[in-house]
């Protein structure tokens, strides 16, 4: 399964995707790789490693050794360059089977040797790109990697996004099994939460979407998170002073903090991931579409020029052949 969590910036995304990761690894026992698609990228801290800056996605020598990676023998694309947020996979594509793929390898971080755990980080703006450039593009790389991966029941990604409803601007919002939408019981977070029900209600990705309330106190709490949203909500957290102090102190999510009842939460999350609504050859087909749409902007007539051609009608994803390490 592939699964992101998404909310307001604060709300608590990057500390739920890595105790998430942790349950998947020490309860589930399942190979994860994880992708910090935040700005801020917290993720890191939270499951107990480093980044080396030299391995972040948003480096223009990564990003092309990657899109190297995943463009293979497809003779459709004639060149990374020519590499869109959309850009399907096609006969010759390398395809992401496992959380240890080799094309991938030297731009994670180790997290666990086993289960595999691997975390690649998109990264934040440099001194150079400052006033220049858009942090969106950096996430173009990862919408790549998630739009040639295949996952399996030993394999999954975890996406800590972008906060806000960014993930609408091509096609992150498509590209997973089930997207986490974290809200806390506060104004701001309830209307970026509703601004992105009714965004993905108008992309027909709403049944994608599942509600968790976060730092719960009472009943009064979930029931202004439920009216102010507008949608059901699948499970609420309780605050976590415990994590707070932990954190404080310099430690990792993970452990003791994953007690039965986190455990439940997290199982809760587990299940609707397992049950999607879309297959992958309906996201396929999506993933055309929205690159047609793109094909027809300005920006990329001008950049990359007719790019319809990448669209290689014959492929599909063979999920039964992935494997996992």
């Amino acid at each position: 399964m592939k699964i992101a969590f998404v909310g307001k910036g604060g709300s608590g995304k990057s500390t739920l995707s890595s105790l998430f990761i942790r349950y998947l690894q020490q309860v589930r026992r399942r190979n994860v790789l994880a992708i910090d698609a935040d700005l801020n990228m917290n993720l890191a801290g939270l499951l107990g490693v480093k980044v080396d800056e030299s391995t972040l996605m948003a480096r223009p020598e990564v990003a092309e050794s990657i899109r190297n990676f995943l463009k293979g023998d497809n003779k459709r694309i004639e060149d990374v360059s020519k590499f869109l947020p959309t850009t399907p996979p096609g006969a010759g594509s390398n395809l992401v089977r496992n959380a240890a793929e080799p094309g991938l390898l030297p731009f994670c971080a180790k997290v666990s040797d086993y289960p595999v755990v691997n975390l690649m980080t998109v990264g934040s703006y440099d001194k150079d790109g400052i006033g220049q450039t858009c942090y969106h593009s950096h996430l173009f790389v990862a919408e790549n990697i998630l739009a040639h991966c295949v996952t399996s029941p030993d394999f999954t990604v975890v996406c800590d996004m972008v906060a806000g409803t960014d993930a609408f601007a091509y096609s992150m919002h498509l590209q997973f099994d089930a997207i986490v939408l974290i809200a806390e019981p506060t104004p701001e977070s309830t209307e970026v939460c509703k601004l992105y029900v009714d965004l993905a209600r108008q992309s027909g990705m709403d049944g994608l979407v599942h509600l968790v309330g976060n730092k719960v106190e009472d009943a009064d709490d979930i029931e202004f998170i439920r009216k102010t949203v507008d949608k059901s909500l699948l499970v609420s957290i309780p605050a976590m002073p415990r994590l707070k102090k932990a954190r404080q102190r310099g430690e990792v999510v993970g452990g003791e903090l994953l007690d039965p009842a986190l455990t439940q939460i997290m199982r809760i999350i587990e299940n609707e991931a397992h049950q999607p609504i879309i297959s992958p050859a309906r996201r396929l087909e999506m993933l055309h579409k929205l690159h047609l749409k793109l094909n027809e902007k300005q920006w990329v007539k001008t950049g990359y020029g007719d790019v319809a051609g990448q669209i290689d009608p014959g492929f599909l994803y063979i999920p039964e052949l992935a494997g996992a390490v």
